[in-house]
């Protein structure tokens, strides 16, 4: 579970850096107008929902062919580590032109999305008990957060000074050395978690694919979280360096704050994961988004107080270790609901759909950013006039603000803790043991007659449903479960 997980620190060393960084990239570095960094995010949304269903019938056709999810990450990890390379390196090499900042950001994303979407749907078969999957979304983001740490104290001030100073060599390398760390990395997490690979592999074939039941309530609820997470979520930190250097005008605390959050983050990680195991992944995450509107308001209201931000900026990154972490144990969690359902287990395709959601919505968050911080008036460099730097806490503080809100009302429809999950595992045994299968299954039990389940799979069968499986051998167990 280690080896798998530790796969996260080169995934989030290239897209949480391009993320935190790319926008002021372009606006700041590269000279475009935030209307012309808006309009390349859009395309790259574009670009997010192609390549992470492309990349998702890819991995399909491959597993078919016998190479599973580890080839795949292992084939497209240097492709995308020298993309990302060669993004960080266009303003030493002068390769400022719209359409080659396209070329050279398709190519990043549609490499990792290659990488993204096995390495995912990979933690499907790692483990199938739930406060294990809890424990591995926990690890998962340990690893990413250690990925923060260099992004805060090497990538971000690195950015930052290039845009100040127009001194690009050091950014070049910076972006070398950190494709070369992911690649390094997705290399070693294939090797050493190679035991596991393919454990559960003809299961996962049987009716996987994209086209996944979309009216289905789990899968609607969990494309909601996605559309949260992406969205409004990471908000606070693509706004940091806009909130450092312009609406606090101290350019040098974003260090600080990330490395705040960071550590808030970190400590968070570890106090989730040890509550995975008691409490069900739904309420804490519902609690995490509660700790990250808690400290989004006292930053808010600590603007003139460095320390105090700090302290916000912490809390902030405590919560947010539950909001980034945990979906990923739920979407597991997930598969196997749906399996049951329907009657077909969407490994690769559940897990392609939240990408594509989480992906396209981050891209569109940073669209959006952009086109709102033109239309306020924001020139690159100068100081701001009070309506930008409003707009800018606005962007920063209140869009994850409703974000946590909106998470925690959704949240409270998902009642599949462990215990039922437990019991589904066993039940998903038995049906593939023999047993006949549940009549409404092939619909969603959510629809059948009766008290049916609930929107995260449900505490009770309906009552056509133990009508039939009263005609099955294993009935009295079935239906207890």
């Amino acid at each position: 579970m280690l080896a798998y997980a530790s796969g996260n620190f080169g995934k989030a060393l290239v897209f949480s850096g391009a993320d935190l960084t790319i926008l002021f990239l372009l606006t700041d570095i590269l000279g475009l107008s935030g209307a012309q960094a808006a309009g390349l995010m859009l395309f790259a949304i574009l670009g997010d929902l192609v390549f992470d269903l492309l990349a998702a019938r890819l991995v399909l056709h491959w597993r078919a062919a016998g190479r599973g999810y580890r080839w795949t990450v292992a084939f497209a990890a240097l492709p995308c580590g020298a993309a990302f390379a060669l993004i960080y390196a266009m303003p030493a090499l002068g390769l400022h032109r719209g359409w080659m900042l396209a070329a050279a950001t398709l190519v990043f994303r549609g490499a990792y999305a290659l990488v993204d979407v096995p390495h995912n749907a990979l933690m499907a078969q790692v483990t199938s008990d739930s406060r294990a999957r809890g424990r591995v979304s926990g690890y998962r983001l340990l690893f990413s957060t250690a990925s923060a740490l260099a992004i805060a104290a090497i990538l971000t001030p690195l950015v930052q000074q290039a845009g100040h100073a127009r001194h690009f060599g050091a950014l070049a390398l910076t972006g070398i050395g950190a494709g070369c760390a992911f690649a390094a990395t997705m290399l070693l997490c294939v090797w050493a978690s190679g035991a596991r690979d393919g454990h559960g592999e003809d299961r996962g074939l049987h009716g996987d694919g994209i086209a996944v039941p979309l009216r289905d309530p789990m899968v609607l609820g969990l494309g909601a979280l996605a559309l949260i997470t992406g969205f409004a979520m990471p908000a606070f930190g693509r706004m940091l360096i806009y909130l450092g250097s312009y609406v606090l005008d101290r350019p040098g605390a974003v260090t600080l704050l990330l490395t705040a959050m960071t550590a808030g983050q970190l400590a968070g990680v570890l106090t989730w994961t040890a509550l995975t195991h008691r409490f069900s992944k739904s309420r804490l995450l519902a609690a995490g988004h509660a700790v990250s509107a808690a400290g989004l308001v006292l930053f808010g209201l600590c603007l003139a107080w460095p320390v105090w931000q700090l302290a916000g900026a912490a809390l902030i990154g405590f919560g947010f270790a539950s909001v980034f972490m945990l979906p990923w144990g739920l979407l597991a969690d997930a598969v196997d609901v749906v399996e049951w359902r329907h009657g077909r287990r969407f490994e690769t395709g559940l897990f392609a759909y939240y990408l594509v959601l989480v992906k396209a919505s981050g891209a569109a968050s940073t669209a959006t950013i952009g086109w709102t911080l033109n239309a306020l008036g924001y020139v690159p460099g100068a100081a701001q006039p009070t309506g930008v730097r409003l707009g800018m806490l606005g962007l920063g503080l209140g869009l994850p603000m409703v974000g946590a809100l909106l998470a925690m009302l959704l949240l409270r429809r998902f009642t599949l803790d462990h215990g039922r999950h437990a019991r589904l595992l066993r039940a998903l045994r038995r049906r593939q043991a023999g047993a006949e299968p549940v009549s409404g299954s092939k619909r969603g039990l959510v629809k059948s007659s009766g008290e049916g389940v609930t929107l995260a799979g449900g505490s009770a069968l309906s009552a056509q449903a133990r009508h039939s499986m009263s005609r099955s051998i294993a009935a009295p167990a079935a239906v207890r479960s």
